[in-house]
């Protein structure tokens, strides 16, 4: 398989996840203590079923509604058993496959195959064309240094989150992210719809073996490199590329990047916020690009999680493609 697709798998992969998962942090922790009184899970073993009830429940979110952000709360009514996911167990590995859809099974290590009850850890593996494709025991172990999806079964909780260790906040290696293996793609032509926005991948560290490896197989001559600058040749080109301010506080970061070949410079500015009650209402809607958030019956977005926004990504992508045509 080629080795981009490999890469833009796995992020997909983690944003599906993510789609009812929450990052690990104060705010989301209090959610998930909320969410325990409400939430009621059974176990049916025989039919290899986890069902997810809950009671008649408000919960306080930063609520979107007509582009304007506000703290508030969201009623929910009852539901008895409507949420239910299938599971199967093989050997020590247990496969959850959320709402019964069994074209996306999730991969779990580290709970008991008697009780499921428990904490269960990704194992980064996913489906593609009928084959199940996993990270070799030396990629899932490099990850782990930084960050684990642990799925969390119990009478009161059914739940995918995003455990970030002490490790990820301290990376400041930009120069060996995956940020930098999607702008390779990208200027090799090897996704043309892929962006190479969404600066939240200069926080996902890849090993700097595997970095190398990637520029070696594509013949990118690395002529300059800081943790935070590089400068390569790529088809006869030389790109330079810079963070030019960066800002990181928890899973709060901001972000200045620009990308420079001959007299033709690309830069654009990124942000994330971890929403709370504190600071919804400073949020804004210009260049929104991405949010955790679910969308109930009046339209109203609830944030439970971060937003990002960016200053001139629409730029910034136009440039690049501009640049590689020259």
């Amino acid at each position: 398989m080629n080795r981009y697709f490999c890469l833009l798998a796995s992020a997909l992969f983690f944003f599906a996840c993510s789609d009812d998962s929450s990052s690990s942090s104060p705010e989301n922790s209090e959610n998930a203590e909320s969410q325990q009184e409400y939430q009621h899970v059974s176990i049916d073993k025989e039919k290899h079923r986890i069902v997810v009830s809950q009671d008649a429940h408000t919960v306080e979110f930063c609520t979107l509604h007509q582009n304007a952000f506000s703290w508030g709360e969201i009623s929910y009514e009852a539901d008895q058993g409507s949420d239910v996911s299938t599971y199967e167990i093989h050997g020590d590995t247990l496969v959850v496959f959320f709402n019964g859809n069994t074209d996306d099974p999730h991969y779990y290590l580290g709970g008991s195959t008697e009780k499921i009850y428990g904490e269960w850890k990704n194992t980064g593996c996913f489906k593609y064309q009928d084959n199940v494709i996993c990270p070799s025991k030396e990629d899932r172990d490099f990850e782990e240094q930084y960050k684990e999806l642990v799925l969390t079964i119990s009478e009161n909780k059914f739940q995918e989150e995003q455990v970030y260790k002490s490790a990820y906040f301290k990376y400041d290696d930009y120069m060996n992210s995956a940020y930098l293996l999607n702008l390779y793609a990208v200027l090799e032509n090897e996704f043309t719809g892929l962006t190479v926005g969404l600066s939240g991948t200069l926080f996902s560290p890849e090993p700097e073996t595997y970095i190398k490896t990637i520029e070696k197989e594509t013949d990118i001559e690395v002529l300059e490199q800081t943790k935070t600058a590089k400068k390569f040749k790529l088809d006869g080109k030389t790109y330079d590329v810079k963070i030019t301010d960066v800002e990181r506080d928890s899973l709060d970061y901001k972000v200045a990047i620009s990308v420079k070949s001959g007299d033709k410079e690309c830069s654009y500015e990124e942000r994330q916020v971890n929403v709370t009650k504190e600071n919804c209402k400073d949020q804004t809607t210009e260049g929104l690009q991405n949010y955790d958030a679910q969308r109930n019956s009046q339209d109203t977005l609830a944030i439970r999680g971060t937003i990002v926004n960016a200053v001139g990504l629409d730029e910034f992508e136009l440039c690049i493609k501009e640049i590689i045509e020259l």
